[in-house]
């Protein structure tokens, strides 16, 4: 039998909270599967993820009523993240004792956790395998209206957590045709933990 990574109480003062929180550009226009963010574990330690924030914040309403939805999926094989179309994004300590007056401050490696999101289109030059597309671990859909917003709180079913081995990662997915007249900004939030 395959066993979950938990943490318990006795160990549970070694573990590292980390937050991954990322904003795109002014995004529009990207087409239906096309990628928007990305978050990869490149270390050896597994990461859990506990929540994922999705929000897309409309800036210039569409010319007609426009319906927004993204999915997040759990990919495999994450040996390169997405390099074309957007900004490496570090993810950083919820805590971080006696770190916080260094130069790079609570941020953790890109070399260890590396992320990516969107800048005004879609994101590409990632390696991976995405099992299943079609379900996704996430999915979060907005109105239709002329300024659509998305907002969605996720976090793995009751004593449960999605766990992140090396080169496992997650990414964000935008699930419908976007229209090219109305702008907004993706905001994307990872919260985790993984042993210290």
């Amino acid at each position: 039998m395959r066993q979950n990574l938990t943490l318990r109480d006795s160990n549970a003062e070694g573990a590292e909270g980390i937050v991954w929180g990322a904003v795109s550009g002014l995004v529009t226009a990207i087409a239906a599967g096309a990628d928007v963010a990305g978050f990869v574990n490149l270390d050896a330690r597994p990461f859990c993820v506990t929540g994922i924030r999705i929000r897309f914040a409309t800036t210039t309403a569409f010319t007609s009523a426009q319906a927004l939805a993204f999915r997040v999926n759990k990919v495999t094989g994450f040996t390169a993240i997405h390099t074309t179309g957007g900004t490496a994004v570090q993810a950083h300590h919820c805590f971080a004792e006696g770190i916080g007056g260094t130069a790079t401050g609570d941020r953790v490696a890109l070399t260890s956790l590396s992320g990516y999101i969107a800048a005004t289109g879609a994101i590409s030059g990632a390696t991976y395998t995405a099992e299943d597309t079609d379900e996704p671990d996430v999915f979060a859909v907005g109105a239709g209206s002329t300024l659509p917003g998305v907002y969605e709180d996720w976090s793995p079913p009751a004593r449960g957590m999605l766990v992140l081995p090396q080169f496992t990662g997650l990414v964000v997915n935008n699930h419908l045709l976007m229209g090219a007249s109305g702008f907004g900004n993706l905001f994307v939030g990872i919260d985790g933990y993984r042993q210290g």
